[in-house]
């Protein structure tokens, strides 16, 4: 794993050096061969996604380490690698990758390093996965180790019931509150996306939306579509 995940580092902070050179468009580009370069290998799902404020891609990859007999353990490792560029020029990126141990009833204990413009946060919490049918959840509450750390409560909620034999209805929604209590600032993130998929792709409607403020709290938005690509 490490020589992987030293790949991946090198190869994020040379988009980071080069990526100012480029226009959006092909910033956005850019910024999805240096993550699939990096990530494709394990990915479970590739999206790219376009808004009216923002474009990017947002590769997701977690599974259950296995013995050598292909019996499940109970340690979970995750991954979730985004980035994005506004038409003004502005990118976004971010790297989260954690393992867990996890009991029977879907509890687990869990180690987060979360990389970022902001450098390298290392993090630690309880986490919760459970998966029944055409239904998935998978989230964590979970503090910075660092001196008035932030608090991170994230949930992913996915939804991919059968509508025929090749068509299934896609709903997933994700709620990310982070609270600074040096600041006593919230950071309120939640990303919306509603569509088909069929086999192995899917696509439809996206809506992200942030909330940042203590008493009084700013908005924004990202409305648009994306398509994605399950492995």
């Amino acid at each position: 794993m490490l020589p992987a995940f030293h790949t991946k580092r090198t190869l994020q902070k040379r988009a980071e050096n080069i990526l100012p050179a480029f226009d959006p468009a092909m910033r956005l580009v850019m910024m999805i061969v240096f993550l699939w370069c990096s990530q494709l290998s394990v990915a479970q799902m590739v999206e790219v996604y376009g808004g009216n404020k923002r474009a990017g891609v947002d590769i997701l990859w977690f599974k259950y380490f296995r013995k050598a007999d292909s019996t499940r353990t109970p340690w979970l490792f995750f991954s979730r690698n985004r980035a994005s560029v506004n038409y003004s020029n502005q990118s976004l990126w971010g790297s989260t990758n954690a393992v867990s141990y996890n009991f029977k009833n879907g509890l687990g204990i869990v180690a987060v390093g979360a990389f970022g413009s902001n450098g390298f946060v290392p993090k630690a919490g309880v986490q919760y996965f459970k998966q029944k049918g055409d239904f998935l959840f998978f989230g964590w509450l979970v503090a910075d180790l660092q001196s008035n750390g932030n608090v991170d409560l994230f949930g992913l909620f996915r939804y991919q019931p059968p509508l025929n034999a090749r068509w299934r209805l896609l709903a997933q929604a994700e709620l990310f509150p982070i609270y600074h209590p040096g600041s006593k600032l919230w950071n309120l993130t939640q990303r919306f996306r509603l569509g088909l998929k069929y086999h192995s792709w899917g696509g439809g409607l996206m809506l992200d939306l942030n909330q940042t403020g203590s008493e009084n709290f700013t908005t924004t938005h990202n409305v648009g579509g994306f398509i994605r690509h399950d492995f």
